[in-house]
């Protein structure tokens, strides 16, 4: 599939150097005033159709995992009070399926290879760098949420993620945002309590119909999808980048999402990222 098949480039021009220039300019001052970027529209609707036929054909090959732990990614603290947002417990639960089973004719690959996409990001992040993610499971995914998985309230341990929306789940899968929770400085303890007790103030859900492309700082900002209530299964790009070369994962990052630690021997994955 030619990119101009998956990427709207009459509405987002990205191969010309003035329109990216401007567009991006856009961008980054909403995501550093905001933390987020929605892009609708951005891959066509013959591009997301495309890729969830080759998303639910790479379902299989994933790993469905389920987890328990903090908003923070961790376990639970001692010795603090339980009603402490450090020491309470969400649930997450999705298949990943990993860069290793997603080869280089699919189109999301395609959209992640794409290079002035990643140089049109790395102007809306104001960076002089930016590469593919080294992991070689890690660097591109889908997550496929199927009746009852979710994902729990927390908060991301990356400056930004990057994600496509391929296909909504028919009842629930909604992303919620708590838009700038926390600081550097402050961790803001009462309001990720008060979120995470059922309140509602602050907390927004953000629309991520097919084919967006979202651009979001959650180290900040709390967020979670709702379970899924009725198929079909809620299908998102994840699409890995990162400052610094060479990133990789842990070993147990790896093998609580992907289910293994090695990548398959397949020639598409010496050639993640285009790098």
């Amino acid at each position: 599939m030619l990119i101009t098949e998956i990427v709207d480039l009459d509405r987002y021009p990205l191969y010309r150097d003035q329109s990216l220039a401007g567009l991006a300019g856009d961008c980054a001052e909403a995501f550093a005033a905001d933390g987020v970027v929605a892009l609708p529209g951005f891959v066509r609707p013959e591009g997301v159709a495309r890729m969830a036929e080759e998303c639910d054909a790479a379902a299989p090959d994933g790993h469905h995992s389920e987890v328990t732990n903090t908003v923070y990614l961790g376990l639970p603290h001692e010795g603090v009070d339980p009603e402490d947002p450090r020491a309470r417990t969400v649930r997450s639960s999705l298949r990943a399926v990993a860069a290793d089973c997603i080869p280089q004719t699919h189109a999301l690959r395609q959209l992640y290879e794409w290079a002035p996409l990643r140089e049109f990001l790395r102007h809306v992040l104001g960076v002089n760098e930016l590469h593919a993610y080294a992991d070689p499971l890690g660097a591109l995914n889908i997550a496929d949420m199927t009746v009852e998985d979710e994902l729990g309230w927390h908060f991301d341990q990356t400056d930004f993620v990057t994600s496509l929306s391929i296909r909504t789940a028919g009842v629930g899968g909604h992303f919620e945002v708590a838009a700038g929770l926390r600081t550097a400085t402050d961790e803001n303890l009462t309001a990720v309590r008060s979120v995470l007790d059922g309140a509602t103030d602050g907390v927004v859900q953000l629309r991520f119909d097919p084919g967006t492309l979202l651009i979001f700082a959650g180290r900040w900002s709390m967020h979670r999808v709702t379970p899924i209530e009725a198929g079909p299964s809620r299908l998102v790009g994840l699409l890995a980048f990162d400052t610094k070369p060479g990133t990789d994962s842990s070993e147990l990052l790896k093998l609580v999402r992907y289910g293994r630690t090695a990548a398959r021997d397949v020639p598409w994955v010496a050639a993640t990222g285009g790098e």
